[in-house]
C-alpha cells in the first residue's frame, strides 16, 4: 500500500518541485500565458478526450455532479458560519474555504490513483468547481457578478458536450480524437509546474490566520467528502475521487482574484501556500482513506 501511495504522490512532488526550483532560479515562466494555455486549450481537450470515451455510467456522472454541487454548497455555508464566528472578512476568505484546488492538485491525484475512470470523474468535480469559482467566488471578491468571464471559459462548454457524447456513445474520427488527446496531455503537467511556480512566488503573511483557515479548509473538505460518499453509497473509484477532490487545499485562483479586487491579497496568498504545503504533508493519510 505504501509503495502504491508513493507512486501516486511522487509525480506531483517532482513536477511541482521542478516548477518551484525553476521560479527560484528566476528563469522565465510566463504564468498568465501558460495558465491560459492549460485552461483554455489543454483542459477542454482533456475533458472531451477523457469523458467522451470513459467507461462510466450516466448515473455515476450524474451522482458525481450532484455530489459536487452539494459539497461546494456545504463548504460555503460552513465557511460563512466559521468566518462569522471568527470575525474574519467574508469577501476575503469565503471563496478560499469554498473552492478547493481540484485542478492543479486534485486532477493529478485522481489520475495517478485511479487511472482514466478517476480522471473522468475528477474532471466533473473540477469543471463544476471552476465554474463556481469564476461565477460565485469571483463575485464575492468583486461584490458583483462577472458572467462574461464565465461565458468565455471553454470548460463550461466542453463538459456538457463530452457528457452528451458519452451518453449517446458518439465516436469521434480518429484524427480528431488523437488531436484532442495530444492537446489534452499538456494540461496536468502544466498545472503541476504552475503550482510549483506559484508557491515560489507567493509569500506567507498572517501565519496564525493561514493555519486556522487551512485547518478549516482541509477539515471541512475531508468531513464533507466522507459524509457525501456515505450518503450516496459511493464505493471504489467514485468514493475515492469525491474524498480527494473535497479535501484539496485552497485554489491558487483565489490569490489571483484577491489581488485583482484588493481583498487582503497578501493574506489569501499566504493561505494558498500554507494550505498547499500542509496538504502535501498529509497526502499519504488522505490516500490511505481514499484507497481503502
Amino acid at each position: 500500500m505504501m509503495a502504491e501511495i508513493f507512486a501516486v504522490i511522487a509525480p506531483i512532488f517532482v513536477l511541482a518541485g521542478l516548477g518551484f526550483i525553476w521560479a527560484k532560479r528566476r528563469l522565465p515562466f510566463p504564468t498568465d500565458s501558460i495558465g491560459l494555455l492549460a485552461t483554455n486549450i489543454g483542459t477542454p481537450c482533456l475533458v472531451i478526450a477523457t469523458l467522451i470515451k470513459a467507461d462510466i455510467s450516466r448515473d455515476d456522472l450524474g451522482l458525481m455532479a450532484l455530489a459536487t454541487l452539494l459539497a461546494l454548497s456545504s463548504f460555503l455555508l460552513l465557511g460563512a458560519a466559521a468566518l462569522y464566528l471568527l470575525k474574519l472578512p467574508m469577501r476575503s476568505f469565503l471563496p478560499s474555504l469554498g473552492f478547493p484546488n481540484t485542478g492543479n492538485a486534485g486532477l493529478s491525484l485522481c489520475l495517478f490513483a485511479f487511472g482514466a475512470p478517476g480522471l473522468a470523474l475528477g474532471l466533473v468535480f473540477f469543471a463544476i468547481t471552476s465554474f463556481g469559482n469564476f461565477a460565485v467566488g469571483q463575485s464575492i471578491y468583486a461584490g458583483r457578478g462577472n458572467w462574461r468571464e464565465v461565458a468565455r471559459s471553454p470548460v463550461v462548454y466542453a463538459v456538457p458536450l463530452a457528457a452528451l457524447g458519452n451518453i449517446f456513445q458518439v465516436e469521434l474520427p480518429l484524427f480528431l480524437m488523437r488531436s484532442l488527446e495530444t492537446a489534452g496531455s499538456i494540461a496536468i503537467p502544466l498545472m503541476m509546474l504552475t503550482l510549483g511556480v506559484s508557491l515560489a512566488n507567493l509569500r506567507v503573511t498572517e501565519l496564525r490566520v493561514a493555519l486556522l483557515l487551512t485547518a478549516l479548509r482541509l477539515g471541512f473538505g475531508l468531513a464533507v467528502g466522507v459524509a457525501l460518499a456515505w450518503a450516496f453509497g459511493l464505493t471504489g473509484v467514485a468514493r475515492g475521487v469525491l474524498i480527494i477532490q473535497c479535501a484539496m487545499p485552497v485554489a491558487v485562483m483565489n490569490a489571483i482574484f484577491a489581488a485583482r479586487y484588493n481583498r487582503d491579497p497578501a493574506a489569501v496568498a499566504g493561505l494558498v501556500v500554507v494550505s498547499t504545503l500542509i496538504s502535501f504533508a498529509t497526502l499519504p493519510l488522505l490516500l490511505l482513506l481514499a484507497l481503502e
